[in-house]
């Protein structure tokens, strides 16, 4: 199998600018391990990365190249608040959750910014922030209300509210009545970040792509999993493909309990000096408080990254990005005449409560998936917990550890579904919005 076949990246803005593939192997023959890692991208390679340092053997099994899902064609925040706000995760799951929650979290943005440096990745990770922009005076009171929060519970002063004159001297719009400004949130450039990450754990484990996981059974000690050019015996399993677990015929129900949701992102032409000056000028990250989400950064070559809900059709063809494009130019008029040089697309995994969820399937079979659009750092909680778990320590991210994650009903609707809730969620966004 020649290097062009073996590697395989999504067209994207990423992948224009990304460093080269690091040179990963195809399995070839039968191997055994103590853990078979199913997925080659944040997830899965995060996990490889502490079972290396727990002295657990693994393998990483990659159906196409590293970071080729979701991990490699997101937007690359690195985003410090979970779907749900400070103030309702305290109502919903009680002060010391909420309280605890903040503190995993944050000490998953931390071990990232280690990881990295640790390998010395080249994936221009910044804590530019993160503005959380609010489309109407009641997101903005909910937002207001959480740095208060912060404040009161946690004594945290690295999150603010932004007025509106200073939201739009931040962003260059008036689209927003105000925003949340997170001072510790960050930008990466995800691609590098899963290929600097392959290339530092395939140092000391084996990494393999082009190597798709079709099946797998019980044989004692554990397990066999079958790929098209091998067998890999382990004692293990950890499934950690998200949104694509629906891709691979594995004979379990985790394809079952999350949505794969698509997400389209567009970069424009490199901007002239005075139009990129005036937009996004203290180089923050945003994602806005809608239900239906814009999100936009700028990139180091003054190119504007602008993403949303993606056509469900999954095409990458111009006309299923009109919808982005049109979003694009009314938050920013001034982008209207720029030309669109890069159209993308991928899923992203949501569950039912909005958060990711660590656990076992079945006995030795562990899992990580549901991220719900907020996978850069929730991905390195993962690995962590992940980690812990095969190693038997006690684990507790709450929510994420501790609630059920069951198949949801009528999944193979899901279609069907995202329209209703979509047009539902557009709606009540609608409701809200700043006039």
């Amino acid at each position: 199998m020649s290097a062009s076949e073996r590697y395989s990246a999504v067209p994207s803005f990423w992948a224009a600018t990304a460093n080269p593939h690091p040179d990963l192997p195809a399995l070839s023959g039968d191997i055994d391990t103590d853990v078979a890692i199913v997925g080659g991208g944040f997830t899965g390679l995060t996990t490889a990365h502490y079972l290396q340092r727990s002295g657990i053997e693994c393998v990483v099994l990659e159906a196409n190249d590293a970071g080729w899902g979701a991990s490699g064609r997101n937007g690359g925040m690195a985003v410090l608040r979970y779907k749900s706000g400070w103030t309702s995760l305290a109502d919903q799951l009680g002060l010391d959750t909420a309280q605890h929650m903040f503190r995993v979290l944050h000490d998953a943005i931390d071990s990232l910014e280690s990881t990295i440096a640790h390998y010395g990745i080249d994936c221009g990770f910044s804590r530019c922030g993160h503005l959380t922009a609010a489309h109407g005076p009641k997101p903005l009171a909910a937002l207001a209300a959480d740095v208060r929060w912060l404040e009161r519970e946690m004594g945290y002063e690295g999150a603010s509210v932004l007025s509106g004159d200073a939201t739009r001297r931040a962003i260059g719009t008036d689209e927003y009545v105000g925003a949340y400004l997170e001072r510790r949130s960050g930008g990466i450039h995800p691609l590098n970040y899963a290929r600097g990450l392959a290339a530092g754990v395939a140092a000391n484990t084996r990494v393999f792509v082009s190597t798709p996981v079709t099946g797998y059974r019980r044989e004692a000690p554990g397990f066999v999993l079958d790929t098209p050019s091998g067998r890999v015996r382990a004692k293990r399993i950890v499934v950690a493909t998200n949104a694509y677990t629906g891709l691979f015929p594995l004979p379990n129900d985790l394809a079952r309990r999350i949505v794969p949701v698509p997400s389209n992102l567009i970069a424009t032409e490199p901007l002239s000096s005075s139009v990129a000056q005036s937009l996004l000028a203290a180089g923050h990250v945003v994602t806005d408080s809608r239900r239906v989400n814009l999100y936009f950064r700028m990139s180091p070559d003054r190119r504007m990254v602008f993403g949303s809900r993606g056509h469900l059709s999954g095409s990458n063809e111009p006309w299923a990005f009109e919808g982005i494009e049109a979003a694009m130019h009314r938050v920013f008029p001034a982008l209207r005449e720029s030309r669109i040089d890069y159209r993308w697309n991928g899923k992203v995994g949501f569950s039912l409560d909005f958060f990711p969820h660590f656990g076992q399937a079945e006995p030795g079979l562990y899992y990580g998936i549901g991220y719900s659009g907020r996978g850069v750092v929730l991905t390195h909680m993962a690995g962590k917990v992940l980690a812990a778990m095969l190693r038997g320590d006690a684990v507790d991210a709450g929510p994420l550890t501790r609630k059920p994650f069951r198949p949801i009903p009528l999944h193979s609707l899901h279609p069907l579904g995202i329209r209703l809730y979509t047009a539902y969620y557009r709606l009540l966004d609608a409701r809200e919005e700043a006039r």
